[in-house]
């Protein structure tokens, strides 16, 4: 199996592992495993915001062209510390056909489906009722690329503005 793995020291924690333990985290459950890794993307610790995070980006670029089967994290907080996050950041990149993978065995049963923790149960929940409605109205695929096309419900508005706007002319 192809992974990638991910890499980013937590900004502002002391205790947080290290980027130089968590690479040899990853390479050595690769090494271990049999696998082959790709690629290892990694974050400063500078990269509070998650727009700041290159590597994170790098990563998505290589889930979404097919060249990995699954990503390796040390730890789900590589992710992100808030809950919330690590769940839409999973849900993403599981969307994009990989398989999220911790060396940290604290987090192996967080990563499967059945966790029990209520609070990752909530955010999954709302994760997957957006994607059913995305796909229901057509949105499914890249957020903010919806092709333009001509469908009853749009020609029925179009009728509705027009007759709207006819009366008052």
């Amino acid at each position: 199996m192809r992974v990638a793995g991910y890499i980013r020291q937590i900004p502002g924690h002391e205790q947080a592992d290290t980027a130089f333990a968590q690479s040899e985290r990853i390479r050595r459950w690769v090494r271990d495993t049999g696998h082959d890794l790709v690629a290892t993307c990694q974050d400063d610790g500078s990269a509070a915001a998650t727009a700041d995070r290159g590597g994170y980006r790098a990563l998505l670029d290589i889930v979404r062209s097919s060249s990995a089967d699954a990503v390796v994290i040390a730890n789900l907080d590589a992710l992100s510390a808030d809950k919330m996050l690590q769940e839409i950041m999973l849900a993403d990149l599981r969307a994009s056909g990989v398989t999220v993978i911790a060396t940290d065995e604290a987090d192996v049963e967080t990563l499967a489906d059945a966790a029990e923790d209520p609070a990752r149960q909530v955010v999954r929940d709302i994760v997957a009722k957006v994607a059913e409605y995305r796909e229901a109205f057509g949105l499914a695929g890249d957020v903010g690329i919806v092709a333009p096309a001509r469908t009853a419900v749009q020609d029925a508005t179009d009728v509705v503005v027009q007759l709207i706007a006819k009366p008052g002319a």
